[in-house]
């Protein structure tokens, strides 16, 4: 349902709107000039123009049925049109070879507009339609036009507008647990982050405060604190304090605190707290519960405290399978970790090239504020680039007092839809020197509609190959050797045949799997997996009693985008998952749940969840119950809440929201709306909005990502009829972690509406103008026209001020009116009487 101010703007724009369809006011470039005398024309000429009187307009110029942009035009009262020569060259250029823009530029030399025919001699044919009233570009000689890509994209778009040169944010989550057997309570865990922006400069910063489980001491840690300066244009980024390195290849992962560069053609991310690091390693700041899907299945959930947990150890990635962890932390935030089980390829554009380069000294500590008193000045870098015609390259190179390593890949892309990819790296260590090697062969065939896949990679790690974030060299597996199949049948069927086999040292034995299975979805709801697999994975971590031979089966249920059911069982594991989950939605009273059971071979689980999304904050409530049976399951239960707010300010604007995580904007009313709320939101069917302003201050837009171009929609609840909040819409950019401070309404708010008649009382249709304030002779004159009937509407008025509308009529004539200081939003301005005689059709 339409909101009040809604509704009145819908109805002065669906009038004006309804006009526009006819005659639509051009510039001021073009005078209304005289009608040029008939030249000798053929003996009958299209009715473009029924009303006796010359008629401006602005229509769309076309050619090959798509609109280049709109231009103004002179309809005639004797059925000729007359085009405005700067509009026309600015839509018209892009399609021409520079010799030819340049003859079409002397053409027109010191003219304003021009009849069609007067273009005839630069190879351009023009005429109008006016049923479509539009412009056609009816031919363009071939010499002349300009090399056009078959496959263009389209042109980018223009970009948005720009954040405010002061912004700063700040997040709080408040989290409390209850342990059921002992009825302790936890001192509630502080988390705070946020950022500060002038300019180009940000100052972001994470800070904790929780208690040690060991120890029962409340310890404050700073996660990291940094500067950030982006050069977008050149895709690069700088950092100055604690690093957010990244690696490729099987370079290591290694917190440092230093100087730091990375350029990348892709959107900048965000600061990960959880990163995925060479090795399949995967770290987290705090504690989280982490859910694994591969290919789109729940596989299995864990609740981890911070720390480092090698994924390649898991019993989950077997054969060609694309893993997904979703992270929820202990401080509210989601993440999505994605990756493949196989070799990190050089996904960059031909000619693209990517680098970073981090320098400082490493963190000494273990988890919590990093330590740098005793760690050692370090390096870590990396140059990867895609060449047009030649093999893809990457190189890497870490380097510090107690390792040094250096990495290579390339791919090899092959006839027929295959790949080889080789990686390989070298390292000298305190405990001797080392090496790595990987080669990976894909082959993808497609079968139009259906695809056969293949995939094979043979992966070595010496016993003694170290890297700057594992200078111990503490490598347990030597040889992983994964190989898989798959076939699409049909968009519902499709089946995977996958093999793996890893080679322990030490203490860590072999372990092997093979394993086939095979996906269906029988209704648009519902799919099910059923498979077989042959595991043994010895007793390393994750493996309980998983070795041996049997079956897998799991059914899917997911009736739209944010609700999905799952049930999964595993006969060789003896392990199955129960869970249900509602998303919750962006938008103020959403709730979202989630119901979850798992079995071990023993161990069980059981766990819910229920999110609120309010106005101002989030919160979180959360109980899972343990036991080493389903009989006590009831053993250890635990119960956590969480609550999450902010603090925002931009353009001397201060807000209160939910969290963010990036960029965002602050909305609020002009003085003139009083205390009408305005509401945020990506949609306002049913009501819905994601902010609202009110009593605590401003609405909060808390979704912003930087560097993409995206809108801002607003609107204003119970606002008078015809007042104008405005567009309804901000098109913005933001740069990284930046704010906006947003202005609703505008004393410029009255909507006047009226009808306009000539001589002897008839309507005065199409007619057009320009309306101009009489009061301030400086400001810029705003549009008018009349539709069919006589009837017009005007926007953007203020009250109290006097305004003259100009016809463009022969002889020039016009009206004036008042708008009352006391007017709420619209102005009946009933019948307006004009000395202008109108012409029956």
């Amino acid at each position: 349902m339409a909101t009040p101010s809604g509704w009145a703007q819908a109805q002065v724009v669906g009038l004006m709107q309804a006009a526009s369809q006819v005659a639509e006011q051009a510039s001021e470039a073009v005078a209304p000039a005289p009608s040029a005398p008939a030249a000798a024309a053929p003996q009958t000429r299209p009715n473009i123009n029924p009303y006796d009187r010359d008629i401006a307009m602005t229509v769309p110029l076309n050619f090959n049925q798509r609109v280049l942009g709109e231009m103004p035009v002179l309809l005639t009262r004797d059925d000729r049109f007359i085009v405005e020569s700067a509009g026309f060259r600015a839509l018209i250029d892009p399609l021409l070879t520079p010799e030819a823009q340049a003859e079409l530029k002397t053409q027109l030399e010191g003219v304003e507009s021009f009849a069609p025919e007067e273009i005839n001699a630069t190879g351009i044919s023009l005429d109008y339609d006016p049923d479509q009233l539009a412009v056609l570009v009816l031919r363009i000689d071939p010499t002349k036009r300009s090399v056009e890509s078959l496959f263009q994209g389209g042109r980018p778009e223009e970009p948005g507008e720009a954040a405010e040169n002061f912004s700063a944010y700040l997040n709080t989550n408040l989290a409390v647990s209850r342990r059921q057997s002992t009825s302790d309570v936890t001192s509630p865990s502080v988390f705070l982050n946020g950022a500060v922006r002038y300019k180009g400069v940000v100052l972001e910063a994470d800070v904790q405060g929780r208690e040690d489980q060991s120890s029962g001491d409340y310890e404050i840690e700073r996660r990291y604190a940094r500067f950030v300066f982006d050069q977008p244009a050149e895709y690069r980024r700088w950092f100055l304090g604690d690093l957010n390195v990244e690696t490729r290849g099987r370079q290591g992962f290694a917190e440092m605190g230093g100087v730091g560069v990375t350029r990348q053609t892709q959107r900048f991310n965000s600061f990960r707290n959880n990163g995925l690091s060479g090795g399949r390693q995967l770290v987290l700041q705090e504690s989280s519960t982490v859910r694994v899907l591969r290919n789109g299945v729940f596989v299995r959930e864990f609740k981890l405290d911070p720390g480092q947990y090698d994924l390649s150890n898991l019993p989950l990635q077997t054969g060609s399978n694309d893993v997904q962890l979703e992270i929820q932390n202990e401080s509210g935030r989601r993440e999505t970790v994605s990756y493949s089980a196989y070799l990190d390829s050089i996904d960059l554009e031909p000619g693209d090239y990517e680098y970073g380069a981090y320098l400082g000294v490493t963190n000494s500590g273990s988890f919590g504020s990093p330590d740098y008193s005793d760690g050692s000045l370090a390096f870590s870098g990396f140059w990867r680039k895609a060449f047009l015609n030649k093999p893809a390259v990457g190189l890497g190179l870490q380097a510090s007092e107690d390792v040094q390593n250096v990495t290579g890949q390339t791919q090899f892309i092959l006839r027929n839809g295959a790949r080889l990819q080789l990686n390989a790296s070298a390292s000298n260590a305190d405990r001797g020197a080392g090496y790595a090697y990987a080669f990976s062969y894909d082959h993808f065939v497609d079968l139009g509609g259906t695809y056969d896949s293949w995939t094979v990679v043979a992966d070595y790690t010496s016993e003694d190959y170290a890297t700057l974030g594992n200078a111990f060299g503490d490598n347990s597996t030597s040889w992983a050797l994964t190989g898989a199949y798959s076939h699409q049948f049909s968009d519902a069927w499709n089946a995977t045949a996958s093999a793996s086999y890893r080679l322990g040292r030490g203490t860590i034995d072999d372990s092997y799997s093979l394993s086939a299975v095979s996906s269906y979805r029988f209704a648009p709801e519902w799919s099910v997996q059923v498979g077989a697999e042959w595991v043994d994975y010895g007793g390393n971590f994750g493996a309980g009693g998983a070795n041996g031979v049997g079956a897998t089966v799991a059914l899917v249920w997911q009736p739209r985008y944010d609700r999905r059911g799952e049930a999964r069982y595993s006969s060789a594991r003896n392990s199955g998952s129960l869970r249900f989950q509602q998303s919750p939605e962006n938008r103020v009273g959403s709730f979202g749940y989630s119901v979850a059971s798992t079995y071990d071979d023993g161990p069980g689980t059981l766990s819910g969840q229920l999110d609120y999304i309010a106005n101002r904050f989030d919160a979180s409530l959360t109980h899972s119950a343990f036991g080493q049976s389903f009989s006590n399951i009831t053993d250890e239960q635990v119960t956590s809440l969480r609550i999450g707010t902010s603090i925002s300010t931009a353009g001397g604007k201060v807000a209160i929201g939910r969290n963010i995580y990036d960029s965002f904007a602050i909305l609020y009313p002009h003085q003139s709306l009083e205390d009408k709320p305005v509401i945020v939101g990506e949609s306002f069917e049913r009501g819905n909005y994601t902010s609202r302003s009110g009593a605590l201050g401003p609405a909060v837009s808390n979704t912003l990502t930087s560097y993409v171009d995206q809108s801002v929609r607003y609107d204003v609840l119970g606002v008078p009829p015809g007042y104008d909040i405005g567009e309804g819409v901000r098109r913005v950019r933001p740069g990284y972690k930046s704010g906006y401070a947003i202005q609703v309404g505008s004393d410029a708010f009255v909507s006047a509406l009226g009808r306009m008649v000539g001589n002897a009382g008839k309507p005065a249709a199409l007619i057009s103008g320009r309306v101009r304030l009489l009061d301030d002779p400086t400001a810029d004159p705003e549009l008018f026209f009349t539709n069919s009937v006589g009837r017009f509407a005007i926007q953007k008025l203020i009250p109290g001020k006097t305004y003259r509308v100009e016809l463009f009529t022969s002889p020039a004539t016009g009206f004036e009116f008042t708008v009352p200081a006391d007017n709420e939003g619209l102005l009946d301005l009933k019948t307006v009487a004009v000395s202008v005689d109108i012409t029956d059709q």
